[in-house]
């Protein structure tokens, strides 16, 4: 492996592999970069970080060919360029795997969420539960949340909030049960394409008590004494397909860690993947410090010498 014929073979297959693993951070970095959903649950900062990896892949690719032409010609001065840049990108790797991963980790333990989206929690306070309502990452996936249900009018959108209820749940927060916040969104998310009345607070009550307001797809009538009825708003948060439709129970729930979820696994299984991605640069970097080591097979005694 150490041989100088070795170490040619090894940058000649590894080149190719590498090429197809920076083509993969590409297209990551280009869709970290334009996804409206991951900015407007976590943030724009997102925009940044997809077009960091954007650079780095663009950088690698840079470097193959000087990396092969270096081991060659045996030549240091490209040898020390290719280490000090597959340093960066060693580094950069490392440092955006545990950037993603750092996302996937829940602020709020599973138990809770899903209790505190009961229509009647059974287990923690309503402190506890309050704490999680007002949590900013809970608010940018109620930002996502809007930004479907803004689209609803569009199958594929509609179809992705149906898939994230799943049966299991209804609307975003607990049915039935709403709890006026009027905090702004965190500055940083992105709200391009939700519709402007999701905008203003975090969540807006009916004036009638426990009924969210009105949707176009969900009318609720608060008292039938009255001709006509009195509609109340909407039992459920922004809820979407048959469930609206179900009887409200005190285990009904709403689709806040749901929408975590949803939300999670869409950069979950990268992050280790990256982090990976760093033994590519490792091993470019040994390569480089082995062949600036070795003796250049023309650095030998004339043979009227030996």
């Amino acid at each position: 492996m150490c041989t100088l014929s070795g170490i040619r073979i090894f940058v000649s297959v590894a080149n190719w592999l590498k090429a197809i693993f920076l083509l993969y951070t590409f297209a990551m970095g280009c869709f970290f970069a334009s996804s409206a959903t991951l900015q407007q649950a976590f943030g724009t900062a997102f925009l940044s970080h997809g077009l960091s990896l954007i650079f780095l892949a663009l950088l690698g690719f840079g470097l193959l060919y000087p990396l092969k032409f270096g081991v060659e010609r045996h030549n240091r001065f490209v040898l020390a360029f290719v280490f000090c840049m597959e340093t960066v990108i060693f580094a950069e790797m490392i440092n955006y795997g545990l950037i993603l991963q750092s996302y996937t980790y829940p602020a709020f333990s599973k138990s809770l969420q899903l209790d505190c989206l009961r229509n009647t929690p059974a287990v923690y306070s309503a402190e506890q539960c309050n704490t999680f309502y007002d949590h900013d990452r809970t608010a940018g996936f109620r930002l996502v949340w809007q930004y479907f249900f803004s689209k609803s009018n569009n199958k594929l959108m509609l179809q992705e909030l149906a898939v994230i209820q799943g049966g299991l749940c209804c609307g975003f927060f607990q049915p039935f049960n709403c709890r006026e916040n009027t905090a702004k969104f965190p500055s940083d998310r992105n709200t391009e394409g939700i519709d402007s009345q999701f905008l203003s607070q975090r969540v807006t009550c009916s004036t009638y008590d426990n009924y969210y307001p009105e949707q176009y797809n969900c009318a609720d009538v608060y008292d039938f004494t009255t001709n006509p009825p009195t509609i109340g708003g909407c039992r459920y948060d922004l809820g979407v397909s048959f469930c609206l439709d179900t009887d409200i129970t005190t285990s009904s729930m709403g689709c806040a860690s749901y929408m975590e979820d949803y939300v999670v696994g869409l950069i979950a299984p990268h992050a280790p993947l990256f982090l990976g991605l760093s033994v590519f640069s490792f091993l470019y970097m040994l390569v480089c410090c082995c062949m600036w080591w070795k003796r250049k097979e023309t650095d030998v005694f004339p043979d009227f010498l030996q």
